[in-house]
């Protein structure tokens, strides 16, 4: 399975819920944890003022209780669609489906983190700012390490054996062929990460001039909020015709690469891919009980 990224800033808080839902050993343990991780998650990129850290602690837990209430049930229902779907092949439709389902899932979310966003952005320091592009800068330094060194088969290669280490923690041990054939996969359908690195970057600067007119200008909550949601169209689909068709390449490149991966699964793989669904389901369920007791 395709583990999805961001490099995003109040984004990251909102990805992060997916990231339970699709990378965790265990989402429950996860997200029991939530309340500290999202607030740490947040002040790694801004380094909050107290007043700002006092905000979260009061916001948090009622953003995670929300969450879990209205959007963990949805999520169940998604999980159980899908391991019925990995009972074969995946189509290239599904695949591109669940990449979809995942970014659909973040933004619902966002409606949840909106208003704290808000506050945040229209109370962000000079020094805040400075700190959330060395933030930027170290984040982007460990990306041109992971995946711009070298020449294009290095870096075809270090992709892959994330993609491998990915696929495997759900369907065991793959063969020496089925690891070849996801390089083959992987060349054909994986895109440059030049590029990609350069949206990354493009998304980073729109991120700071958006932010920074927001405390420099001081608007009405209602108009602050207007020019997050839009920072977030924008960084989700693209601001101009070119960036738009290439967040659509993105998606559907990556659905390929989830359908294509899927075809090369033998029964045993495939069962404990179906496994690995269900266990996330049973955490869910847990999570939603739990949430109908407080």
């Amino acid at each position: 399975m395709i583990k999805l990224k961001t490099q995003r800033f109040f984004l990251t808080c909102v990805v992060f819920f997916s990231l339970l839902l699709s990378s965790c050993s265990s989402i429950q343990l996860a997200y029991n944890q939530v309340d500290f991780l999202l607030k740490w998650w947040i002040d790694d990129y801004v380094d909050l003022t107290s007043e700002q850290s006092q905000m979260y602690d009061q916001a948090i837990p009622l953003i995670v209780k929300k969450h879990r209430q209205e959007e963990l049930p949805k999520a169940l229902q998604q999980l159980r669609q899908l391991r019925a779907k990995v009972e074969q092949p995946l189509q290239i439709d599904d695949g591109v489906k669940i990449v979809k389902d995942i970014k659909s899932f973040s933004r619902t979310s966002i409606n949840l983190l909106q208003d704290d966003a808000v506050t945040l952005a229209l109370s962000l320091q000079p020094k805040q700012f400075t700190y959330l592009e060395n933030a930027f800068a170290k984040s982007n330094k460990k990306f041109q390490n992971d995946f711009l060194k070298g020449n294009s088969e290095d870096r075809l290669e270090k992709r892959v054996e994330k993609i491998i280490e990915r696929t495997e923690s759900f369907s065991g041990n793959l063969s020496k062929s089925q690891k070849t054939q996801i390089t083959e996969i992987a060349r054909e359908y994986l895109l440059d990460m030049e590029v990609v690195y350069q949206t990354r970057l493009y998304k980073q600067q729109l991120i700071m001039k958006t932010l920074k007119k927001i405390a420099q200008d001081q608007p009405s909550p209602t108009q602050a909020k207007s020019m997050i949601n839009q920072l977030f169209n924008e960084i989700e689909l693209g601001s101009t015709a070119e960036q738009k068709e290439f967040e659509k390449k993105r998606d559907l490149h990556s659905g390929i690469v989830l359908a294509k991966i899927t075809e090369l699964f033998d029964e045993q793989q495939r069962k404990k891919t179906q496994a690995k669904i269900k266990s996330w389901e049973q955490d869910l369920q847990k999570l939603i009980q739990q949430s109908s007791k407080t």
